[in-house]
């Protein structure tokens, strides 16, 4: 639900498009459309009748396993694709017959209000947060029981319940290594702290490490196990001078990861792929 949200509706709302449920979509809306953007599940039969003259593209979100869903999420039929990372190519099997083009874009993030922490929150946090599906966030009696030690309330928070971000303090996202996962996941989580201007420890996703690189400084911590997880958030909690810089990150990300520059993106793409 949250990527179809987060690459259909409100993109499709960012770029004057419409976001569609397959069997809304009609050949003459199709054949209208600058490009027709299948997310996560195409419809494959539809795919292949859909006019030649309107280009197609698979955002892809996660690939899952090729080698037993490729043919029935298009991996070989379709020729352009939209990814989480440039690693997530690795995992979409061989390419079909006319090759493959790949465009990697982010998710933008969520906080329209552009609302940041309050400094008095920064300098004094009380809440180590999670904003998300329980079962996302692994190890979570060793986190919790961590947090309680620091003397911290610890928070878990619906992935819809969006307002939540305004109560965390100090932001957290850890999953166990797996290799794709690691790979091909989403940054939507850290650039949602990082707008907030959350100071955050989250897992070693080529995705997240890509947020601190686009900032030009961290905005939070990636660990690679649990316990430099653990340890991020000792040293999150005790040095108040990171928690300040990884504050004022706020602005540049509300910026980079908005759903208007995410849409530039977009927009390029199209201009790239369009006859």
């Amino acid at each position: 639900m949250t990527s179809v949200t987060v690459r259909g509706d409100q993109m499709a709302e960012e770029l004057n498009g419409l976001c569609l449920r397959s069997k809304y979509l009609s050949r003459a809306t199709v054949a209208s459309a600058p490009a027709l953007i299948w997310i996560v599940e195409p419809d494959l039969d539809r795919a292949r009748k859909s006019p030649k003259h309107c280009p197609q593209i698979l955002d892809v979100i996660n690939p899952g396993d090729w080698k037993t869903e490729g043919d029935q999420k298009g991996f070989q039929f379709f020729e352009n694709f939209i990814l989480n990372t440039d690693e997530s190519v690795e995992f979409l099997g061989p390419a079909g017959p006319d090759g493959r083009r790949c465009w990697t874009i982010p998710h933008h993030h969520c906080n329209s209000s552009n609302w940041t922490l309050p400094m008095a929150r920064v300098e004094k946090p009380r809440v180590v947060g999670y904003l998300g599906q329980a079962a996302h966030l692994h190890d979570a009696q060793i986190i919790e029981d961590a947090v309680k030690k620091l003397g911290l309330e610890f928070r878990c928070f619906t992935d819809t319940d969006l307002q939540s971000y305004q109560s965390i303090d100090i932001g957290i996202a850890w999953t166990q290594r797996d290799a794709q996962r690691d790979a091909t996941r989403s940054n939507i989580k850290f650039a949602n702290f990082a707008s907030h201007g959350i100071p955050s420890v989250v897992c070693d996703y080529v995705s997240y490490r890509a947020v601190n690189e686009r900032l030009n400084q961290p905005a939070g911590i990636v660990a690679a196990s649990i316990t430099d997880f653990i340890e991020g958030i000792d040293r999150l909690a005790e040095d108040t001078e990171l928690r300040i810089k990884m504050n004022e990150t706020a602005p540049l990300a509300q910026k980079v990861y908005s759903r208007a520059e995410i849409g530039k993106e977009y927009l390029d793409v199209l201009a790239q792929i369009r006859p």
